[in-house]
């Protein structure tokens, strides 16, 4: 992640550098433009969550990831962190990217027609062992020895030690950390159950759920399922 003379993702001590000399970076305008971005995204996705997504059992740990990753981009913003925010975004934006195309593919491949694409299913279960091999290499493997090593180790050396939110920013990464962990146990049992098995890739977050309207998954498909098979009214 390069921005003008930073290259922040090979050299992440180097978003410092203004800081160790007593100066204040400059803010870029791209990176205005990515937060200005991303902190839309972040306020649709906690409404989101709250009251358009099905409820699962990590729904209320998704909530919070959103939360807590707005309150990371104002109070960075505040502070004029930027740096080591936009190198928190490049982590994890990339993976979320995959994950919608398998997704994507997955709801694609059948349709309530009976027809069956094969390609869809090729594609999904390749952007599936993409998003699975991203995630370790980008939010656990970089995430701690490129940017917890330069917030946490290497900020209390080169970093402004008076800013007001600073110890705050760097919990709140651990935070994020600790989460990237969590939810890459649900990557890691899908991952395994669709070795042993064979079966398609499946969300397993969504076992034992209740949809905000108060019923459950089962319930849910049976209900979509007879109304695919209802017939228009003649008028």
């Amino acid at each position: 992640m390069c921005v003008e003379t930073h290259d922040i993702f090979n050299d992440p001590l180097s978003m410092w550098i203004e800081w160790e000399s007593g100066e204040e970076p400059k803010m870029h305008w791209q990176v205005q433009i990515i937060y200005a971005v991303q902190s839309a995204f972040y306020i649709h996705s906690i409404y989101a969550t709250l009251f358009m997504d099905l409820w699962r059992k990590d729904s209320w740990l998704m909530f919070v990831h959103h939360f807590v990753a707005l309150a990371l981009l104002f109070l960075s913003y505040v502070n004029n962190f930027t740096l080591p925010g936009v190198l928190v975004l490049f982590l994890h934006d990339n993976s979320d990217a995959t994950l919608e195309i398998t997704k994507l593919s997955f709801y694609l491949k059948k349709r309530t027609n009976g027809q069956y694409y094969k390609h869809y299913f090729l594609v999904g279960n390749a952007a599936f062992i993409l998003f699975a091999i991203i995630w370790v290499i980008f939010r656990l493997y970089w995430y701690t020895c490129k940017l917890l090593y330069a917030t946490i180790y290497g900020a209390v050396y080169l970093g402004p030690q008076d800013a007001p939110f600073f110890p705050v920013l760097g919990a709140m990464l651990i935070i994020i950390f600790g989460m990237n962990v969590y939810w890459f146990n649900f990557i890691a049992r899908m991952i395994w159950r669709v070795a042993l098995t064979g079966e398609d890739p499946e969300d397993n977050r969504e076992w034992d759920t209740t949809a905000v309207s108060g019923l459950n998954q089962q319930k849910l498909d049976e209900l979509a399922t007879v109304k695919c098979h209802l017939k228009p009214k003649n008028v």
